[in-house]
């Protein structure tokens, strides 16, 4: 079945380490509003599980600016959900939608299965 962006085309975007912070567990608040300020941006939507945590960031004046991140809390990496189709000018309504299209939250729960979306090097 056809879903209606297409396929989960995750982008690793950086680690904690690589934003300068320590190890943020198990209060992570500090590394997600520090991720959150590189975007000038605000979380309309925070799903925290033990393993990851799903975001919907967006810019405070824009509805229509939203965008899916995932933070691995054992790898201690972001990652941006995007799909083959539009993924960054979403709305909160749009979020929703695509958390039950795609069954978003099973990446909360078990980040490392959207490490399964990644193209290994070598194939096309």
């Amino acid at each position: 079945m056809q879903q209606s962006r297409g396929n989960i085309c995750p982008y690793r975007m950086f680690s904690v380490r690589e934003m300068g912070l320590s190890n943020p567990e198990p209060y992570v608040e500090h590394a997600i509003h520090e991720f959150l300020k590189l975007g000038e941006a605000v979380a309309a939507r925070w799903i925290q599980m033990p393993k990851g945590i799903l975001l919907f960031q967006m810019a405070p004046e824009d509805p229509a600016s939203g965008a899916i991140y995932l933070f691995d809390r054992l790898r201690q990496e972001f990652y941006m959900v995007g799909f083959d189709g539009p993924d960054d000018s979403l709305t909160l309504d749009e979020f929703f939608h695509l958390v039950a299209e795609y069954n978003l939250l099973q990446y909360a729960e078990q980040p490392g299965l959207l490490l399964t979306h990644f193209q290994n090097p070598g194939s096309a």
